[in-house]
Order: C-alpha cells, then sequence, then structure tokens
C-alpha cells in the first residue's frame, strides 16, 4: 500500500510540476509579437538578389534549411560554402532589424529503398534513433549553434512511426534542451503523428505545423478549410496554442496528388479567377493558395491564439511589395489585425 501511495504522491507531483511549468512558458510566450517564420532554402540564396528586404520588415524568424545534415553516429556534414554564403547574404540583407535566425537539421534516411514507403520509414527510424543514442550529437549540435550564432535549432523529423523511435528521440530532445541554455529548440510537425513525452513538450519551444500537402475532396492543396480543421486536434495534445506556428505553403500541387510542387511566384500571372493553373505539357491542374487565402489563414492563426505562422518557403513568393505577395498578405494580416466577430471561420 506504502508503494502504491508514493507512486501516487510521485505522480502528483509530476503533474504539478508539468504544469506549472507549462504556465510559465505561457505567460512568457503570451508576451512575444505574433510570428511570421519562413524557412529559407540555403541553396536559393546564395545570389542575394533573390532576397529582398522589405520582406523582413515582415518575417519575424528564419530557418535556414538544406545545409546541415547528421548521420547515425552522431556527425554532423555542413555545406561550409552554402551555409556560410547564405547566412551572410540573409544577416546583410536583415540588417538591424529583430530577425532570429534558426538553423534547421536533416537526418539519415533508410540505408536502401525497399520499394515500400512503411519499410523505408521504419528503417529511417532505426538511423535516426542510432544519432540520438550516439552520446555525441548533443555536443556536436551545440557547438555548430555557437560557431555560426545561431538563435535555435530545429528538427524537420516528422515521420517516425512508433514508440521505438519517438521514445529516443523525446530523450534526446530533453538532453539537447538542458545543453542549449537561451537557444530555441523546435520541431517540423504534422497534426496526425505527434508523440512527444510530457517532458520533451516541454523541452521543445516550437512547432511549425505542416497543413500542407493535404487535399479537399476536389484536390485542392491546403484550402484554408481543410488546413483549419485539421489544426483544431492540436488542442488535443494539450500544447498551448503560442507554441504553434500554422503552416502556410507558397507552392501548389496538383489536383491528382502527383509529385509536382509548383512556385507560387512563378504562377501568379497564369491562375484563373479560381485559382487554378491549368499545364497543358504535363496534362496536370493545380490549384494555388491566392493572397486571400493566405489572408485568411493568417487571421485564423490571429484569432485563435497561435503563436504564428510559418511558410514554406521563402523563395516561392513574390516580393512582399509586390500587390500579389502572399508574404504580403500576411503581413497586412497582421498589421491590420482586428478580432474576427463574424468572420464564417470555423472555430
Amino acid at each position: 500500500m506504502q508503494t502504491i501511495k508514493r507512486a501516487i504522491a510521485t505522480f502528483l507531483a509530476f503533474v504539478s510540476l508539468f504544469f506549472t511549468t507549462v504556465t510559465k512558458k505561457d505567460d512568457a510566450a503570451k508576451d512575444e509579437k505574433f510570428r511570421v517564420t519562413s524557412y529559407v532554402i540555403a541553396d536559393r540564396v546564395l545570389d542575394k538578389s533573390r532576397l529582398y528586404t522589405e520582406d523582413f520588415d515582415i518575417i519575424t524568424d528564419v530557418i535556414l534549411f538544406g545545409c546541415v545534415r547528421f548521420d547515425a553516429k552522431g556527425e554532423l556534414a555542413v555545406e561550409e560554402e552554402n551555409l556560410t554564403t547564405a547566412l551572410e547574404n540573409l544577416r546583410e540583407v536583415i540588417g538591424e532589424r529583430d530577425v532570429q535566425i534558426h538553423i534547421n537539421l536533416l537526418g539519415p534516411g533508410p540505408l536502401k529503398s525497399h520499394g515500400d514507403v512503411t519499410k523505408d520509414l521504419n528503417d529511417q527510424g532505426r538511423q535516426h534513433t542510432l544519432a540520438f543514442r550516439s552520446g555525441v550529437l548533443e555536443e556536436n549540435i551545440v557547438n555548430l549553434v555557437n560557431k555560426y550564432g545561431f538563435d535555435g535549432i530545429f528538427f524537420d523529423y516528422e515521420y517516425p512511426l512508433n514508440y521505438i523511435n519517438w521514445t529516443p528521440f523525446n530523450q534526446f530532445l530533453v538532453r539537447l534542451d538542458s545543453m542549449l541554455g537561451d537557444k530555441l529548440l523546435g520541431l517540423a510537425v504534422t497534426e496526425w503523428d505527434l508523440k512527444l513525452s510530457p517532458g520533451s513538450f516541454m523541452a521543445v519551444d516550437r512547432f511549425e505545423v505542416m497543413l500542407y500537402d493535404i487535399y479537399d475532396d476536389e484536390g485542392k492543396h491546403s484550402t484554408p478549410e481543410r488546413a483549419i480543421e485539421l489544426s483544431k486536434k492540436l488542442k488535443l495534445s494539450g500544447v498551448p496554442e503560442e507554441k504553434f506556428d500554422f503552416g502556410l505553403p507558397f507552392y501548389a500541387r496538383p489536383t491528382d496528388h502527383d509529385t509536382y510542387w509548383y512556385d507560387y511566384a512563378g504562377f501568379s500571372d497564369k491562375l484563373d479567377e479560381n485559382g487554378y493553373y491549368y499545364d497543358s505539357e504535363i496534362d496536370k491542374t493545380f490549384w494555388f493558395n491566392r493572397p486571400a487565402d493566405i489572408a485568411q489563414k493568417t487571421q485564423y492563426a490571429l484569432d485563435k491564439g497561435f503563436g504564428g505562422v510559418m511558410i514554406w518557403h521563402y523563395t516561392c513568393d513574390l516580393p512582399s511589395s509586390d500587390p500579389k505577395s502572399l508574404l504580403g498578405a500576411v503581413g497586412d494580416t497582421v498589421n491590420n489585425y482586428k478580432p474576427a466577430e463574424n468572420s464564417g471561420l470555423p472555430c
């Protein structure tokens, strides 16, 4: 009986600690401004002319992507020239603005293609688990962040299929958080596969929610209605909305879900009145999020207390000074925000 009482007391103490910690982080988060976070692919901005200074009056956070990987041994492979050039270009264009720059890490893929998605992902999970248990990955990451002066670290590991792979990832996140000090720790996540432990929920500061590559019954890619519907599942996780950034696609997919990704910037002048573009060369129709769709999602994120929005990805768009710019629609919505009393948006 005493053993049971001690177990109950320990559990209640943990619950109290958990909610106290979350509440403190909530209070801190509520003091922050609404975030506009954009992924920036490093090799797309090696030419500084691809960056527009006015965009960083809107963007609050950059996640630099595609120039650092880790292997199953926990060692980092850094594309030094791409990382350095992209970072220098970003910092020059940002100037004195208060914009944080984070680095995204990609992990190992499967050892080979199995011709089966589930087998590939399980193999990928095993390689990641080896890295998370390597004992050196945490220190290598901290050294990387300190060397380049990043404000935080993000992981793009959204598809572990089971707890065999989630458990070592959770343990790793808690260890890494303890070593990062005041540096931010974030994850790209999907609404359907979030198996974080209570400890890792507390360790992670930001969740970039990938509310795209999803379709409605007509094959439209990431409509406001569909994205908003899926975002409601996040409440079930128990994580405060202030930690979540609502994902916005600045690209389109074909209505048949085929493996094509078309940047908005290249097609903004070719869309019909309903946002469709038909490519006769491949006989496929694409539906794009337009400024009004992006504004509706941003309005919803503001109304529902999300910490911000997240953009995939920066160079898919026009300069924010262009009337057709998607980022411009985000900025206008944030700057002119008024709570929607009767917006027609689902609750």
